[in-house]
């Protein structure tokens, strides 16, 4: 998956989202465009059309899998363009972080709620399944990851986790857990280029004195 911006990647402040690299926006749109198909053809789908539901569900499949794989992608590639705005807004920042505050709180806590009562439910009968155990640990993970996002998480401080929910359309956060790796290594990266950039401002300086 080649982008067609410049090397290092990046969109300047300013810029239209459609400058931004093509991951990004690929990894938006397939996402947004996995969420938009079931909701526009919900009629059709009541409507009972043969062999309709399979095929909306394997549209939707496809653009989710294209939009997580575009957004793995960016996140090693462009750790830092989380925090990057596109002067008439991307796709995440019309549709997702201008929801009302209030809005956000609710899904913050729906989020902790259903993870905690998804870690808590399997141990109710007294004993778990192989599925429950694995169930347990996934929802042990979201658990710690949905904590961290309400209590802890700035976009400023953590660049990376901003790029991954942009990309994302914040639906990453339900397969979190395969996200961990590009998450390390994006933040590897872009601590490289901020130590790689700061290296350059001081040579510069000095040359200039």
């Amino acid at each position: 998956m080649d982008d067609h911006e410049t090397e290092d990647g990046d969109a300047k402040p300013g810029k239209a989202f459609v400058d931004f690299p093509f991951s990004i926006r690929l990894a938006q749109r397939s996402i947004l465009i996995a969420i938009a198909i079931p909701i526009v053809l919900r009629t059709l789908l009541r409507a009972g059309v043969p062999r309709l539901r399979l095929i909306v569900v394997c549209a939707a499949a496809v653009c989710g899998a294209v939009g997580l794989i575009a957004t793995y992608y960016a996140v090693i590639r462009y750790p830092y363009m989380g925090l990057v705005d596109a002067a008439d807004g991307d796709l995440f920042s019309k549709y997702i972080e201008a929801r009302p505050k209030w809005m956000m709180v609710f899904v913050k806590i729906a989020g902790l709620i259903g993870t905690v009562a998804a870690v808590v439910v399997p141990f109710t009968d007294g004993q778990l399944s192989d599925a429950e155990v694995w169930m347990v640990l996934y929802a042990l993970s979201l658990l710690g990851f949905f904590i961290f996002l309400s209590f802890f998480y700035s976009r400023e401080d953590y660049p990376t986790v901003a790029t991954f929910l942009r990309c994302s359309m914040g639906m990453g956060i339900f397969v979190y857990p395969i996200f961990i790796p590009a998450l390390l290594l994006g933040s590897m990266r872009g601590r490289m280029l901020l130590d790689n950039a700061t290296a350059q401002i001081e040579a510069d300086r000095r040359r200039t004195y």
